[in-house]
C-alpha cells in the first residue's frame, strides 16, 4: 500500500503555485525603497550646490554640473586612489584571513568530545568573548603597544580576524555534515586535514559564501580601525580619507577668516558629502551582482536531495 502511494504521489503532475501580482508590487516598492537614497545621493552630487542649499534635495539634478566631482579630483586625485588601493589592498587580505581562520575555529568545535575533548572549552570561549569584552582602551592599548597593529596593513586586517557570530555560522554548517561521510573518509585513511578540505569545506558552502561576503563588505566599510590605528596619510583607507576631505570643508566653512568671503565662495559641503557617498557605494553596487550569483550557487551546490 505505502509503495503504492509513493508510485501515485511521484505520478501525479505538481501543482503550479500561482504567484500573485501583489507579491511582485510589494518587492518592487522594497526594492525601490532600497534604491532610491542611493539615487538621491547621485543627483546632488552631480547638482549645483547653491542650488542645492535653496531648493533641497531632488529626485532629478539641479543646474546639473561636475564641479564636486572635478573639486575632490584635483585636490585628492593621487591620495584617492591610493585610499582605493588601501582598502581594496585590506578587503582582500582580511576576507582571506578571517575566513580561514574562522573556518578552523569553526571546524574543531563542530567535532563531537570523544574526537576533540577541548570543542566545549573552545565554545565556550567562542562565547564568553562575544558576551563580555574588555573595552576600548584596552583593545587599542594591545593592539599598539604590544601586538604592533599602527600604521601598517595588518592593523585593518588583524583584529577582525575572528568573528564570533560568523564562525557560529560556519559551526552549524559543519555539524550539519552527515557523520557517515566523515567516518568513511577516516575508514579509507584520510586524515583530518583531508576531510576538512575535501569534505568538510565543500559541504560548507552555504554558510562559508555567505561568510565571505558580509566578511568582505566589513572591510570595505571598515571606518574605525583606520580612525584608531592610522595616522600615516600613505595608509589612509577610503572611509578615513573621505572622512577626513569633509572635515577639512567644514573646517574651511566655520573659519572666521572667511566670514566676509562667505557670501562669494560656495564651498560643495551637501554636494560634496554626496559624492562621497557615490566613491565608497559604486564598487560595491559593481560588484554586488556577481557576488549575488556565488551566492546563489553556494546556496545550491550540496543540498541532499531526496
Amino acid at each position: 500500500m505505502r509503495k503504492n502511494r509513493e508510485a501515485k504521489m511521484q505520478d501525479a503532475p505538481s501543482r503550479k503555485v500561482k504567484e500573485s501580482p501583489i507579491c511582485y508590487i510589494i518587492v518592487g516598492l522594497v526594492a525601490l525603497s532600497c534604491f532610491l537614497p542611493l539615487w538621491i545621493a547621485f543627483v546632488a552630487s552631480v547638482s549645483d550646490e547653491a542650488a542645492v542649499i535653496e531648493k533641497g534635495f531632488s529626485l532629478w539634478p539641479r543646474n546639473f554640473t561636475l564641479d564636486t566631482y572635478k573639486y575632490i579630483l584635483e585636490n585628492k586625485g593621487v591620495m584617492l586612489l591610493r585610499a582605493y588601493g588601501m582598502s581594496f589592498s585590506a578587503t582582500i587580505i582580511g576576507t582571506v584571513y578571517s575566513t580561514a581562520v574562522m573556518s578552523l575555529f569553526a571546524y574543531a568545535t563542530a567535532q563531537k568530545k570523544e574526537n576533540f575533548r577541548f570543542a566545549g572549552a573552545l565554545s565556550f570561549f567562542g562565547w564568553f568573548t562575544m558576551i563580555f569584552s574588555g573595552g576600548l582602551l584596552p583593545w587599542y592599548i594591545l593592539c599598539t603597544k604590544y601586538y604592533g597593529l599602527q600604521n601598517n596593513i595588518w592593523a585593518l586586517v588583524l583584529p577582525y580576524g575572528m568573528n564570533v557570530f560568523y564562525m557560529f555560522v560556519l559551526k552549524s554548517n559543519f555539524k550539519a555534515i552527515p557523520e557517515e561521510l566523515v567516518e568513511a573518509a577516516k575508514i579509507d585513511g584520510a586524515s583530518d586535514a583531508r576531510v576538512f578540505f575535501s569534505i568538510a569545506l565543500p559541504l560548507a558552502k552555504v554558510g562559508l559564501v555567505s561568510v565571505i561576503l558580509f566578511m568582505a563588505l566589513q572591510f570595505w566599510n571598515d571606518f574605525y580601525l583606520s580612525l584608531y590605528l592610522i595616522t600615516k596619510t600613505d595608509l589612509y583607507t577610503l572611509q578615513k580619507l573621505l572622512y577626513n576631505m569633509m572635515s577639512n570643508i567644514s573646517a574651511l566653512m566655520t573659519n572666521s577668516n572667511l566670514a566676509s568671503a562667505k557670501e562669494h565662495i560656495v564651498l560643495p559641503t551637501n554636494t560634496a558629502r554626496m559624492a562621497m557617498t557615490m566613491f565608497t557605494v559604486v564598487p560595491v553596487a559593481v560588484f554586488y551582482p556577481f557576488a549575488q550569483k556565488y551566492f546563489i550557487k553556494g546556496i545550491t551546490v550540496g543540498a541532499v536531495k531526496g
